[in-house]
């Protein structure tokens, strides 16, 4: 069963890293990965368990060497994503429409009033104001700032 250390050097100072892995390497460690890790740079090392006792040495009948397992995964088809963390995979492009749409016209004429939609004075003389939307009085009135709802009367 192999053991594990991790050994982490300024990410301003890569050359002290370089000389930690090579004392570690000159002992026996070899390098799983190197990671940024905030401020650092952080190396995760193994090797195999070396028995420091005699009574250790006694029990173990062999001594264990780590073996390369290769592991494959199979990524899903149906995702494609760049490399890297925190980018987004692209967005699909919508397929286009098969066949033209049809703009009908209404056959209603629409009137056009002269006067534009906004606040005017209120026609029946509950308030101050009320809201004119361009074709019609709307419930929407305001007394003194304050707005209120009150249906129109005809």
């Amino acid at each position: 069963m192999p053991e594990f250390i991790s050994v982490s050097a300024s990410s301003y100072d890569p050359a002290s890293l370089a000389s930690k892995l090579s004392e570690k390497s000159a002992e026996g460690w070899q390098v799983v990965a190197i990671v940024p890790t905030g401020g650092d740079i952080t190396a995760f090392l193994s090797r195999g368990v070396q028995a420091t006792t005699a009574t250790a040495t006694a029990a173990a009948p062999a001594q264990f060497a780590p073996t390369p397992t290769v592991i494959t995964t199979s990524a899903p088809s149906s995702v494609a994503e760049p490399a890297g963390w925190g980018t987004a995979p692209a967005q699909a492009v919508p397929q286009a429409a098969s066949t033209v749409p049809t703009i009908t016209t209404s056959a209603t004429p629409v009137s056009v009033s002269g006067t534009p939609a906004g606040w005017y004075h209120d026609p029946s003389g509950r308030f101050e104001l009320r809201y004119w939307d361009a074709t019609q009085w709307t419930e929407h009135v305001s007394r003194a700032g304050t707005q209120f709802t009150d249906p129109p009367v005809a």
